[in-house]
């Protein structure tokens, strides 16, 4: 059975509101599952009754332009998960108000990644069957590599998973510290920041799971698990 899945880790300044997990977002016929940001109360991650997943990474490496008055990029988000935005409609104008960000639209038929830089919204596909992307404030680009080499060298499977194959591939990497516990690591600390949320979505053809765990995952208790029947 083919499936879609991804895991991702948040990370965020020790400042920031602690998240809220996954609910039921409704918008008439379009309903999405959701951990909701505790400042905005945007998402980052969340997958609707469509069948579409949407991650978000900030774009550290773009140039930055300060904004007078910035919507949160959650916001965006949360809008294309309860089809309130089409992605392939925006135009610059529409995002003038967003710092740059990446954002990823995961359907059982493909994956894309739309990246506004902050003049120009760009969109691409990926076709490998496993994809390392990575943000940093404080590393840029350098995290992606370095997380990317690990990922490869200690975690890429020699066949394709099963759900819970890649769940727990999924763990085992975002709970990692190598090449060393820090700013590098899948499971990142830093003094200002570290990871505050692991999530996980596997997508197949009538269902979905949802994995949700608050905190750092090397640390915290096993995740909430949700599950959507999308033929009921």
């Amino acid at each position: 059975m083919k499936i879609f899945g991804i895991g991702f880790n948040r990370d965020e300044s020790v400042k920031r509101k602690p998240s809220l997990a996954p609910k039921k977002l409704e918008n008439g016929s379009i309903f999405a599952i959701a951990p909701l940001d505790g400042d905005y109360g945007g998402t980052w991650i969340g997958v609707n009754s469509s069948k579409e997943i949407f991650c978000l990474l900030n774009f550290y490496e773009a140039t930055l332009k300060l904004l007078r008055n910035p919507t949160s990029r959650g916001l965006l988000v949360r809008s294309c998960l309860l089809g309130e935005v089409k992605l392939e409609h925006l135009k610059s104008e529409d995002l003038d108000h967003f710092y740059p960000f990446k954002l990823l639209r995961i359907t059982l038929e493909r994956t894309e990644t739309f990246v506004w830089d902050g003049k120009e919204l760009v969109t691409n596909f990926y076709t490998e069957n496993f994809q390392i992307l990575g943000s940093s404030f404080t590393q840029g680009p350098k995290a992606q590599i370095s997380r990317e080499e690990v990922f490869r060298e200690y975690y890429l499977p020699k066949t394709l998973p099963d759900m819970d194959e890649f769940l727990k591939l999924s763990k085992d990497f975002l709970t990692s510290h190598l090449p060393e516990k820090g700013a590098l690591s899948s499971c990142m600390h830093r003094r200002d920041a570290h990871t505050v949320s692991k999530t996980e979505i596997v997508l197949r053809e009538n269902k979905c799971t949802i994995t949700y765990q608050e905190g750092q995952p090397c640390e915290t208790p096993g995740p909430k698990i949700f599950k959507i029947d999308f033929a009921k």
